[in-house]
């Protein structure tokens, strides 16, 4: 299936895809791409927008905060009003666990405290201190963390210590600690905010997208460098998606799809109905039953650390509601 230019709009700007909170929607969101529905239906001149969530590390989205849950805000699915062209986040932003954290002040920072030892350890002259000193940071770090400094401050601090060893000390210790807070719910939204970005930026230097993954759950963060290495090592195996070279499909017109459905026997109509031919573990329906209509789908690991293997966009035109749902397989 080919999408003419004028009906697409890779990454596009947050105030082209939000409306209402611009901010909020940025904290919490990741736009990979617009379409217009013309593209499908030649008379709705509608733009819906494809989106990512920065939550995604661990687990489900949402899976904690079961008691802000909607209709159309559950584990692993998101449901925006659509206004006009534009998006409206529609549930309660306490859906993110990252807003419990930010409120409570819980949020794991352990390389916060390596740096603020660094400042401090001058001043922090017996174990007794220490201790007290710790417990300032006992809810916002992991023991081993704190263990270390245990392990190491009387060496820290002594006049007569190496004191290029005692950088070198730290320095690793901060360099593990960052790592390990990648691991959280703060980390994961650093991490996913900048391989998007850096995702983003690699489109407009080259016009097309990076097409492989820029994540797999690791913590090293790739560089334009590597990207470019990693596509000119690889290029005769790379593999772009069919839909405007971002997207994997739209209503089960790539190529893939048509030949699974032809393959498998299943007709059109069925395969809009999802019954029993995804991960998805959750999907919208309106107040009668029916599921919404399915637009289309893109991988998300090629546009961020800790992605979906696919993220699907479905659509009610009665009810103004777009929902993306995240699969794992």
């Amino acid at each position: 299936m080919i999408i003419e230019q004028q009906h697409i709009n890779c990454f596009p700007e947050y105030e082209q895809v939000f409306t209402g909170d611009i901010e909020q929607h940025k904290k919490h969101f990741l736009p990979i791409c617009s379409i217009n529905l013309q593209c499908i239906y030649p008379g709705e001149d509608q733009w819906l927008h494809f989106v990512s969530v920065k939550e995604i590390y661990e687990g489900c989205v949402g899976q904690e905060t079961a008691k802000y849950h909607s209709d159309y805000c559950r584990e692993d699915l998101i449901g925006f009003n659509v206004v006009g062209d534009k998006y409206s986040f529609e549930g309660d932003w306490n859906y993110f666990i990252y807003e419990k954290e930010i409120k409570e002040g819980s949020s794991i920072n352990n390389q916060n405290m390596i740096q603020q030892y660094r400042i401090d350890r001058g001043t922090i002259l017996s174990e007794t201190d220490l201790e007290a000193w710790l417990g300032h940071f006992e809810s916002t770090t992991y023991p081993e963390y704190r263990n270390k400094l245990k392990s190491k401050h009387v060496y820290f601090i002594k006049p007569d210590s190496d004191q290029g060893l005692v950088e070198s000390l730290l320095d690793r210790f901060e360099q593990e600690a960052s790592e390990s807070d990648y691991g959280t719910v703060m980390g994961a939204y650093e991490l996913n905010t900048k391989t998007y970005e850096l995702a983003k930026a690699y489109y407009h230097k080259h016009g097309s997208i990076y097409p492989m993954t820029i994540g797999n759950y690791s913590t090293t963060i790739e560089t334009m460098k590597s990207l470019e290495e990693g596509v000119e090592e690889n290029k005769q195996y790379i593999e772009y998606p069919e839909i405007g070279g971002i997207l994997d499909d739209i209503q089960f017109q790539s190529k893939e799809d048509r030949d699974c459905l032809e393959e498998c026997e299943i007709s059109f109509e069925e395969a809009m109905r999802f019954e029993d031919s995804t991960n998805l573990c959750e999907l919208p329906y309106d107040k009668e039953g029916n599921i919404f209509t399915y637009i289309g789908r893109f991988t998300g690991y090629l546009f961020q650390q800790y992605g979906a293997d696919s993220a699907y966009l479905f659509y009610n035109k009665e009810l103004k509601k777009a929902v993306m749902c995240l699969e794992y397989t």
